[in-house]
């Protein structure tokens, strides 16, 4: 799934719009994907100035839009355009950041369904940069009309 087809289905805009591809999608089980980390984006001129990183709450954003596309094909209700408004982030839980980010990295998601209960969900996400996990835990869904 190239950059347009993510812009279809998540609701978020630039500067917000995290997720620049998608490499795999399970429906309903699991979804890579992928974020170049870019020195001009931004965040990246004043986090921080003398050598700049990708900010934490970036890459649970990160994190989280790509759960909310693998969610949007796991449950049939879409988020972009369904009726049925869009999984959104509701719980943070044992998320660990263990390693910056820097700009000219790629950040690849690996995101998990852990379980899916009617309009809710659980998940595990890992994030990894040239092999190497820089952030992991769950986070907990729920949807919500937009």
């Amino acid at each position: 799934m190239n950059f347009e087809e993510v812009k279809g289905i998540l609701k978020h805009r630039l500067p917000f719009l995290i997720v620049d591809r998608v490499l795999q999608i399970e429906p309903g089980t699991r979804i890579k994907t992928l974020k170049n980390v870019t020195g001009s984006e931004i965040q990246c001129l004043g986090h921080f100035p003398e050598r700049a990183i990708m900010l934490g709450v970036l890459i649970v954003e990160a994190i989280g839009q790509s759960a909310s596309i693998l969610l949007s094909y796991a449950d049939k209700k879409g988020t972009a355009k369904g009726e049925g408004g869009a999984m959104v982030l509701g719980a943070i839980n044992n998320l660990r950041f263990l390693a910056p980010v820097y700009p000219g990295e790629t950040l690849l998601m690996e995101i998990n369904v852990i379980r899916m209960v009617g309009d809710a969900a659980l998940v595990r996400g890992t994030a990894t940069v040239e092999g190497k996990v820089v952030a992991e835990g769950k986070l907990g869904f729920a949807r919500k009309a937009l």
